[in-house]
């Protein structure tokens, strides 16, 4: 087994680095978060989505340094709420594309070919195309300094379109629901649910 140093990482050309980095972490669910309202419209593909806590029902994502501007972030702090809408099999080139730099006035519902869809009460958008949709709150806004980021954490308001592998126990099958995992900036995984295993407890 090969092992690569921290100062033979530092000499590969900046590309390259941020490709390897973005992706040591593994395979994670792709997301479109849906945010802002008219003008400020905006759809963008995340894979940082992470559970923090189910009392109260919390989930949060990394942002990027916002010392450029960030068009999810701004609407997501002008706004209060926004929506998180699971990636499939069926959309994710249309999702991918969400990443180009579009122009800030430019929605990217429309350019890439996807479906904004509102909800009752609340200035964000959906995407239509997606079967899971969770709208969220702003609950928390933490810097992480070492590196500028930040870690956007939403309350959890209401989930819709579900569909359950199990309605006891309520259940997300990600498989049926055909989501695809990103790794890095570009590459997607399809699912394949290998078993659901008991709570585990001391033998």
């Amino acid at each position: 087994m090969k092992t690569i140093s921290a100062k033979e990482f530092k000499e590969l050309p900046k590309r390259e680095f941020t490709s390897f980095f973005n992706s040591l972490s593994g395979a994670k669910p792709g997301f479109l978060i849906g945010s802002g309202h008219g003008q400020d419209e905006n759809v963008a593909i995340f894979n940082s989505i992470t559970h923090l806590g189910a009392s109260p029902p919390l989930l949060g994502f990394i942002q990027r340094p916002v010392d450029v501007e960030r068009n999810t972030y701004a609407n997501i702090l002008k706004y209060k709420h926004y929506s998180f809408n699971l990636i499939t099999q069926d959309f994710y080139k249309k999702a991918h594309q969400t990443s180009a730099r579009y122009k800030p006035e430019e929605s990217e519902f429309e350019k890439v070919g996807l479906t904004s869809v509102y909800k009752k009460n609340f200035d964000c958008p959906f995407v239509a195309e997606s079967p899971l949709h969770i709208l969220l709150e702003l609950y928390d806004d933490v810097e992480i300094k070492s590196n500028n980021t930040r870690l956007i954490i939403g309350k959890v308001v209401s989930v819709s379109k579900l569909e359950f592998s199990d309605k006891r126990e309520r259940k997300l099958d990600f498989e049926k629901l055909n989501g695809v995992n990103i790794s890095g900036l570009s590459d997607y995984y399809t699912l394949h649910k290998i078993e659901s295993l008991p709570y585990a407890k001391v033998k």
